[in-house]
């Protein structure tokens, strides 16, 4: 299934990228998620983030209760408008579920805009496509979650 989504960022491209590569902003994700233990590794080109999160109701029944997920992030160099291209990806460890995409962070009067457009795979036969739309809004909403820490760090 097609996934895609945006987000918005008080600060410029550049300072977007730095905190996405700053460890206690990580954790601190990870912590507004409800992670019950989590894990960030900040690499020379991506960051990584492991956590176990409480799952919504809506798909306890097919993953359980909570859920590990690995989330990676890479961004390249700015490009000559500032902008910075990147990618995303999902995972879920012990599961068929991830989710991929592109995205770039542009410019905009100061502030960033964040899109993203990828795919999100639910290998099950048969209820694969129905499992993908319960979980697509599971999948955006973690990425909301970085948004609005994001808007707390960067407007401190």
């Amino acid at each position: 299934m097609k996934l895609a989504f945006q987000q918005a960022f008080p600060a410029t491209p550049d300072r977007v990228v730095d905190l996405l590569r700053n460890e206690e902003f990580i954790a601190d994700v990870a912590s507004h998620a409800g992670a019950k233990e989590h894990s960030a590794r900040i690499l020379a080109d991506r960051t990584e983030l492991d956590m176990e999160i409480p799952t919504p109701a809506n798909v306890q029944s097919v993953i359980g209760k909570t859920v590990k997920l690995s989330l990676m992030m890479q961004f390249s160099g700015a490009r000559s408008d500032g902008s910075i291209p990147g990618s995303v990806e999902v995972k879920v460890p012990g599961m068929p579920v991830e989710a991929a995409a592109l995205g770039l962070l542009t410019p905009q009067d100061g502030n960033t805009v964040g899109t993203y457009d990828g795919e999100l795979k639910v290998k099950i036969p048969l209820v694969g496509k129905r499992v993908e739309a319960q979980i697509e809004p599971f999948v955006v909403a973690a990425f909301r979650g970085i948004e609005k820490r994001a808007g707390v760090w960067l407007t401190r």
